[in-house]
């Protein structure tokens, strides 16, 4: 009965079929399969296929859960059916839609794989901060913690040598208006990764978290004269030592701090194992590094402008959000931003995809990071072109050897080409967009101005490089101001220039996922071996 049922509703799914009537027969179709992936047959795999391949009704506005419903119903009959031929078919099929479609049926496809679970005994989360944070003065933690030099502000944290081979004493303060949360967080997440890091595989050095009365979290008093104004009224802060090594970024742009190819690659490489490993583990950073779709009106968005790559929607100033990536040398950094996550669901999928976009932009900026200079408009007004600053063949190489370092560390198996990663044709695309400014601008709303004060507001456009003078001719409120503060990917409020990226991530996501979960359904899955 269930096999005529899937039938039926498969024979419907014609070219001709309009938009809900299709839905609805898929959403059907997709119950079916995943109570009973023996319903299946070959005709039936080939006709959903059909739909997200051919990316019909790609012109409507909700395709993407139309193709979302072709993804799921395939990856059913590819996870359970008792038939290893078909299972095989299902995937390959999905595979291929994974590789060779665009935009909202590639992400959709990627997701029928990447929204499917592994079984994993996920580690406890850190315990929250209780609220205690006992006092101590800035010289008593100096001496506490062993430095050897007169400490130096970078932004909120104060860095400098102590004693031991190699090492720093890190002092990490709250900002203004800052909950200290996140700073319990990550002196918690560095304590129980101890073990992990020292049994890696490869280098990681962990921080040591430093306490002050058995607490992660401090308040520290009589903070030198040469600390920053932003910071929190009550000075709570936490403490770390670390390696030397710890603030050396692989894509650093400043002289004398830039990175051989070789070193590059070593570091990118070893880091995406990190990641990887983690996330297979149910550890997740969630920012690799900080992305954002739209930072001038994130305070009154409900997502902050915290950037959804699903959504394909303009990346905000992706130069400057890889300037500090929170990688480097000596492995990960920033681990308030570590958070468990449980693997079968569309956040864990994102999470993983955010990765892999995370670890392209940082390559692209890599190549520009040789002449930081060459950057915005020209005296003309013009967008920089840049491209020769990229090696497509090195580009590629990073790429293929990131990836395989993720899925290494994310599957504990070697990559075996189960899907075709393209880099040529994802390097083109980069290189053509990353190499040329053409998306420079962004706007401050009216709205977005009656949140500041006057001040604030004026402030705000001094950051970012406008003209002191045109700046008190200004007021406030009175129309939306034009600010250069790229480069971006796409003009403002619009839609992402590079969508490959995405693209790109999503189906390296959902193939880390559907290896792991799958396991010997997996192996051999090749494309176009159906």
């Amino acid at each position: 009965m269930k096999k005529e049922e899937a039938t039926a509703y498969a024979r419907g799914l014609t070219p001709e079929r309009e938009f809900s009537g299709a839905y609805m027969d898929l959403r059907n179709l997709r119950g079916i399969l995943q109570k009973s992936p023996d319903s299946a047959d070959s005709s039936i795999l080939k006709a959903v296929w059909d739909v997200i391949i051919e990316q019909r009704y790609s012109d409507q506005t909700m395709s993407r859960l139309l193709y979302r419903e072709c993804a799921k119903a395939l990856a059913a009959v590819g996870a359970a059916s008792s038939d290893s031929e078909l299972s095989s078919q299902a995937l390959s099929l999905q595979v291929q839609a994974a590789s060779t479609c665009s935009e909202h049926a590639s992400i959709e496809a990627s997701a029928g794989l990447g929204g499917l679970p592994f079984e994993l005994l996920l580690p406890e989360s850190p315990t929250p901060f209780s609220g205690h944070a006992p006092s101590i003065t800035w010289d008593e933690l100096l001496k506490r913690g062993e430095a050897l030099e007169t400490p130096t502000f970078s932004g909120r944290s104060a860095v400098m040598k102590s004693a031991g081979d190699e090492q720093i004493f890190a002092i990490k303060i709250a900002r203004e208006g800052e909950i200290p949360d996140g700073l319990h967080l990550e002196g918690k997440w560095t304590e129980k990764l101890a073990d992990f890091a020292q049994n890696c595989e490869v280098r990681f050095d962990c921080p040591r978290p430093f306490s002050v009365a058995g607490q992660m979290v401090f308040k520290v008093t009589n903070l030198p004269a040469d600390a920053p104004s932003n910071l929190h009224k009550d000075g709570f802060a936490m403490a770390y030592h670390a390696h030397c090594d710890y603030f050396v970024y692989p894509n650093d742009d400043r002289e004398g701090r830039r990175s051989e190819k070789q070193d590059f690659l070593e570091i990118m490489s070893r880091n995406a194992f990190i990641l990887g490993q983690l996330a297979g583990k149910g550890i997740v950073h969630d920012a690799p590094i900080p992305l954002f779709h739209n930072r001038v009106q994130a305070m009154r968005r409900t997502d902050e402008g915290v950037y959804q790559w699903h959504r394909f929607g303009r990346l905000d100033r992706w130069l400057e959000s890889c300037r500090f990536p929170n990688f480097g040398l000596s492995g990960l950094r920033d681990f308030e931003h570590l958070q468990v996550m449980k693997p079968g669901s569309d956040k864990f999928y994102r999470a993983v995809g955010s990765h892999f976009m995370s670890i392209l932009l940082v390559i692209g900026s890599y190549f520009r990071a040789q002449n930081p200079e060459l950057c915005g408009l020209d005296k003309n007004e013009e967008p920089v072109d840049a491209r020769e600053l990229f090696d497509a063949e090195f580009f590629e190489t990073a790429v293929t050897d990131c990836f395989k370092g993720y899925y290494r560390g994310f599957t504990g198996s070697e990559f075996q080409n189960e899907i075709d990663l393209h880099p040529a044709k994802l390097v083109k695309s980069m290189i053509e967009e990353m190499g040329v400014d053409r998306h420079m601008f962004e706007f401050m709303r009216v709205v977005d101005q009656e949140i500041l004060e006057d001040q604030e507001f004026r402030d705000y456009l001094l950051k970012y490089g406008m003209d002191p003078a045109k700046v008190a001719e200004l007021k406030k409120n009175e129309a939306d101001v034009p600010l250069v503060t790229g480069p971006h990917l796409g003009n403002f409020n619009g839609a992402i220039s590079l969508p490959e990226i995405i693209e790109w991530s999503a189906m390296s996501a959902g193939c880390c996922i559907a290896a792991k979960s799958l396991g010997s359904r997996w192996i051999g899955v090749r494309l176009g071996e159906v």
